[in-house]
C-alpha cells in the first residue's frame, strides 16, 4: 500500500479504539492530550494557487507543510462563499442549522432555508473558540472575521486617514469589533477585518496587508507562551481587489488606522518580484507567495517557541473562485486543504476521501481531547480515526448547500437539486421577480460566471460524472442510461436532508 492508498483504510490495533483521550500515533507513540491548534483559513484561494497542488507558483512553506502531513484532494466547504463557510468551520455544523435571530428572520423555521451571506457567531454561542477557552486554551483570533459583528461608525466613503475623526472612527471600530469576537469565545482578537476589503466603503481601506495580519498572529504567540493555545488566523488574501495592486502599496494601511512603522515580520514584499523572476515564474502569482510567505513566519515562529511538534496545524480556504463561487460546482466548493501535526499524522500521505469543513471542529476537539458540550450539534466528523488509520470505512457522500441549492457528491458523481422556494417561484411564474433566478439571491458576477461556465446551470436536476467531466459541463440528469445513478443520487439527498427539518422541494415537505 503506498502513502496515496494509506487514506483508502488502513487500519490498526483495536486497542487505539479503546482509548477516549489519547490515540494511538502513526508511529506507534501517544498523542498529546493537549496539542495546540493554528487554524489557517484563506480566502478565495484555489488548488491551482498552490505548488503541491500542481501549480506554477511558489509556496515553499505549504508545499513543505504537505510533504510533512496530508493533502486532501477533495476537501469541500459545504456552502461556497465567505461567510457561511467560516460558520461551518468554527461551528462543525451546516449553516442551513443556524439558529441566530437575523437568519431565522430570513428563514423562519418551516421554510426552505436560503443559505448566503445571512448566517453569524453571536457572543456566548457554542463554537470551537468557546469550548476551547472553557477547556483551558488560550484562544486567538487574527483577520477576516465575516460572520457577524456589531454596528460599525461609517468614515466617509472618501475620507483620509490624516483626519483626525477618520482615524478616531477606525480606531472605534476595531476596538468594537474585537470586544465582539472576544465575547464569542476568543481571548485575544488583533489584525481585525470585519468582512471584505470594500465593505468598510472607505476607498482607502480597499487593500490587503498580510504583513499586519502576521502581525497580530506572531503577537498571539508570544503571549500563549507555557498555555495550550488555539488561534485562529485568516487571511484576506486572496480575496479581491487584486493583491498584486496591494503588494506594491502603502503598507500602512489597516483596518485599525495608519501604522507608525512597518511590521518586519515577513520576507519584504519587495522581494517577492526577484524571487520569483530568478525562479522564472509569472509575477502575476505574487499574491499566492505573499500569503505563503505570512505562513512560513508563523511556522517560523512555532518552531522558534519549541512547540511546532506538538502543534496540530491547518490549512483551508473558504471556497475557491473557480466559474463556481457561490454554486455546489466544484469550482467553489473543492478547495485546498492540508494538515500537519508531527507523530499523530502521518507525512506525505496523499488523502482522496471526501471531507468537508464541518470536519474540522470535531477533528479539533478529539485532538485537544475535548468533548463538545451538550447543545453544541455537529454535523461532522474528526478526521483524525481517518488519517491515523484507525478507522476503514468513511463517508461516501458529502452534502452541500447554498442559496437554493442542495447537492451530493460521492467519489464519482455529483448530483445537484435547484429547487426555489414558493414565493419566488410564483414570482418568477407571473414575471415580478425583477431579476434572473440565481442559485443565489445575492449575485454580484458570481453567478453570471458559473452560468456561462457550466452549461447545466439553470436546469432543476443536475447529474455530473466529476471522473470525466471534472469541469462539470455536461448534465447527464436526463439521460435515460444514467437514471439508476440519478435515482441512487436523489435518494442520498433525500435522507441527508432529512435531518435539517426545512422543507426542500420533493426531498423533504
Amino acid at each position: 500500500m503506498n502513502r496515496r492508498e494509506f487514506c483508502a483504510g488502513l487500519a490498526v490495533g483495536g486497542a487505539a479504539l479503546a482509548m477516549p483521550k489519547w490515540l494511538l500515533g502513526a508511529e506507534g507513540g501517544l498523542m498529546p492530550e493537549k496539542p495546540n491548534i493554528v487554524f489557517i483559513l484563506s480566502d478565495d484561494q484555489n488548488p491551482d494557487t498552490l505548488a503541491c497542488f500542481g501549480a506554477k507558483v511558489l509556496t515553499p512553506t505549504l508545499d513543505r507543510l504537505a510533504r510533512e502531513g496530508i493533502r486532501f484532494t477533495r476537501a469541500y466547504a459545504v456552502s461556497s462563499v465567505c461567510t457561511p463557510s467560516r460558520y461551518t468551520c468554527l461551528t462543525g455544523q451546516y449553516a442551513g442549522r443556524c439558529q441566530t435571530a437575523g437568519f431565522l428572520k430570513q428563514c423562519p423555521p418551516g421554510t426552505q432555508a436560503n443559505v448566503s451571506f445571512n448566517v453569524q457567531i453571536q457572543p456566548g454561542s457554542l463554537n470551537l473558540a468557546r469550548v476551547l477557552h472553557d477547556a483551558g486554551y488560550m484562544t486567538g483570533f487574527v483577520g477576516k472575521w465575516h460572520t457577524g459583528g456589531p454596528a460599525i461608525l461609517k468614515a466617509p466613503p472618501d475620507g483620509s486617514f490624516t483626519d483626525p475623526k477618520v482615524a478616531e472612527m477606525l480606531a472605534e471600530n476595531q476596538r468594537r469589533l474585537s470586544d465582539y469576537i472576544k465575547q464569542c469565545g476568543f481571548d485575544y482578537a488583533a489584525s481585525l477585518y470585519r468582512g471584505n476589503l470594500d465593505d468598510h466603503k472607505f476607498a482607502a481601506l480597499n487593500v490587503h496587508n498580510q504583513e499586519w495580519v502576521t502581525k497580530g498572529a506572531l503577537d498571539f504567540l508570544d503571549q500563549a507562551k507555557g498555555k495550550p493555545f488555539f488561534l485562529h488566523v485568516c487571511p484576506t488574501l486572496q480575496h479581491s481587489p487584486s493583491p498584486l495592486a496591494s503588494i506594491k502599496g502603502d503598507w500602512r494601511i489597516t483596518p485599525a488606522g495608519l501604522l507608525k512603522e512597518p511590521p518586519n515580520v515577513q520576507a519584504p514584499r519587495d522581494s517577492i518580484g526577484p524571487r520569483l523572476r530568478q525562479a522564472g515564474l509569472d509575477e502575476k502569482t505574487a499574491a499566492a507567495m505573499w500569503l505563503d510567505d505570512g505562513v512560513a513566519a508563523i511556522v517560523k515562529k512555532l518552531e522558534d517557541l519549541g512547540v511546532a511538534d506538538h502543534t496540530l496545524l491547518l490549512y483551508f480556504s473558504d471556497n475557491g473562485t473557480r466559474s463556481g463561487k457561490g454554486t455546489c460546482y466544484d469550482d467553489g466548493a473543492n478547495t485546498p486543504c492540508l494538515m500537519r501535526w508531527k507523530g499523530p499524522v502521518p507525512a506525505g500521505v496523499v488523502c482522496e476521501r471526501l471531507v468537508q469543513n464541518t470536519d474540522f471542529a470535531p477533528t479539533i476537539l478529539e485532538a485537544c481531547g475535548v468533548t463538545p458540550p451538550a447543545g453544541m450539534l455537529i454535523d461532522g466528523e474528526s478526521l483524525l480515526p481517518l488519517v491515523t488509520g484507525r478507522r476503514k470505512d468513511w463517508r461516501d457522500a458529502a452534502l452541500l448547500e447554498i442559496g437554493h441549492t442542495r447537492a451530493v457528491c460521492t467519489a464519482r458523481w455529483k448530483y445537484i437539486a435547484l429547487r426555489y422556494p414558493p414565493a419566488m417561484r410564483k414570482a418568477i411564474a407571473d414575471g415580478t421577480l425583477g431579476r434572473k433566478p440565481w442559485h443565489m439571491d445575492v449575485c454580484f458576477d458570481l453567478e453570471e460566471r458559473a452560468a456561462k461556465a457550466h452549461l447545466g446551470y439553470w436546469d432543476a436536476d443536475q447529474l455530473y460524472d466529476l471522473e470525466n467531466d471534472p469541469q462539470e459541463k455536461v448534465n447527464l440528469a436526463g439521460k435515460p442510461e444514467h437514471a439508476a445513478v440519478l435515482a441512487d443520487m436523489k435518494a442520498r439527498l433525500k435522507e441527508g436532508l432529512a435531518k435539517f427539518g426545512r422543507p426542500f422541494g420533493e426531498f423533504v415537505s
